[in-house]
């Protein structure tokens, strides 16, 4: 598919966080781990594909509101290096729990 040309019909991409796991917070700064699924169709007749990515991000609050800030990922990014990433394993796994994620649930 070439850049910047339409979708085929049926097909999509969804990144969905689903669970995080914190790597240093403050009252005003975190840094943190966001474990996601990814969901994507080529097409109406392809076959859906799921994988987990992880990504390492960092957040400061400015006048009472949380936003991302690249300061804090760079910092994180850096404090990372040479340091085992966490397991990327689904919800429900025992492996979850154990690799120190938290799940997001939804509201009700």
């Amino acid at each position: 598919m070439a850049p910047g040309s339409d979708l085929p019909p049926g097909a999509y991409f969804r990144n969905t966080v689903i669970g995080f796991k914190v790597i240093k917070a403050s009252d005003d700064e975190v840094s943190l781990w966001l474990l996601s699924r990814v969901t994507r169709k080529a097409g109406e007749t392809a076959k859906e594909e799921v994988a987990y990515t992880q990504d390492l991000v960092g957040a400061h609050c400015e006048d009472g509101d949380w936003k991302l800030s690249m300061s804090v990922t760079s910092r994180a990014i850096q404090e990372a290096q040479g340091k085992a990433k966490p397991q990327m394993v689904a919800p429900g796994d025992e492996a979850f729990n154990k690799a120190g994620w938290t799940a997001i649930r939804e509201a009700s």
